[in-house]
């Protein structure tokens, strides 16, 4: 990720974003939080290409996402 990258994530808290991971995964998320310090991110998950990753469930949970696991990150006009 690049310092634009972090710049684009701080101005999103509360919007949809798409990241591209480092592993090939894309992610559409809503941004809950950035955390510059620990290099953590924490979403909701909107949608995957890869969605044998996560657990079905009635609620919707937040995930976390490490800065290093993130290839782009790239706003969107969904909110």
């Amino acid at each position: 990720m690049t310092e634009n990258d972090v710049a684009l994530l701080r101005q999103s808290i509360d919007k949809i974003v798409r990241f591209r991971c480092t592993d090939g995964e894309i992610i559409l998320g809503k941004v809950h939080a950035v955390d510059v310090e620990d290099e953590e991110i924490v979403y909701d998950l909107v949608t995957t290409t890869d969605e044998s990753k996560y657990e079905k469930r009635d609620e919707q949970p937040a995930y976390l996402i490490r800065f290093n696991d993130i290839a782009s990150v790239e706003a969107t006009t969904i909110d």
